[in-house]
């Protein structure tokens, strides 16, 4: 461990039943580590007793960033000022990425510590590599507005983005909304431009299809679950 206190990205599984997509590298410093920040206490608690740290839940200190509004940094300054290693968790895959956590690790830069990525899973590239499309130029949106004439503006302009610089387009969307975003994709885009739907990636229920409009609207989005996340990609 170094000498002076580190901010470990400690990736989580995507799925909770694929525990073995984290590896032994990544587990042993989860392991020696007891200060954790994550989006959700409870999740947080239940991953970590998942993949079976050493100490006792009471020892185990986990800080819950706000849901709105700026970090309060009060609590992991004197965490770090004490000389201990705090671990950021997602709620599913690597923290920062499409995740909070990044407020964290600009505190850590600026005051002189040490930011270290951990390997582990991440849904989104997962998804890009199983899309086909081109991982060379990418670019990841997040969230789409949720007003339909505005969601509707959105996703034509990807889809030109796409066509004109041969550019994939990521997007997300909450679970149970993901049949709707799916039918406005259909209904919206051109026939042959091709859509990839990745879900639950690493676990049993795993969806992995990519097909252009024409064939989704004849396939229909059956497949999409309103309980997994899934990562849309226009290419």
């Amino acid at each position: 461990m170094a000498d002076k206190p580190s901010i470990y990205l400690i990736p989580v599984p995507i799925d909770e039943e694929a525990p073995d997509t984290i590896p032994a590298s990544t587990l042993v410093v989860l392991h020696r580590i007891r200060h954790f920040v994550a989006e959700k206490g409870k999740t947080a608690r239940r991953v970590i007793k998942t993949l079976n740290h050493p100490l006792p839940q009471n020892e185990i200190e986990v800080l819950e960033l706000p849901k709105h509004g700026p970090v309060n940094f009060h609590d992991i300054s004197d965490l770090l000022k004490s000389g201990n290693d705090i671990g950021i968790l997602s709620e599913s895959g690597c923290p920062g990425i499409a995740d909070p956590g990044s407020e964290i690790v600009a505190f850590a830069h600026r005051n002189g510590y040490s930011v270290i990525p951990l390997v582990g899973p991440s849904s989104i590239i997962l998804a890009l590599m199983a899309s086909g499309f081109s991982g060379q130029s990418f670019v990841f949106h997040g969230y789409l507005p949720y007003q339909k004439e505005e969601l509707t503006k959105k996703l034509k302009l990807l889809e030109s983005t796409a066509a004109r610089l041969h550019q994939s387009q990521i997007f997300i969307e909450t679970p149970y909304r993901n049949l709707k975003l799916a039918e406005t994709l259909a209904n919206t885009l051109h026939k042959d431009t091709m859509l990839s739907v990745q879900s639950g990636l690493t676990g049993p229920n795993a969806l992995s299809c990519t097909l252009s409009i024409g064939q989704w609207q004849k396939r229909g989005f059956g497949c999409l679950s309103a309980n997994i996340p899934a990562v849309f990609i226009i290419g």
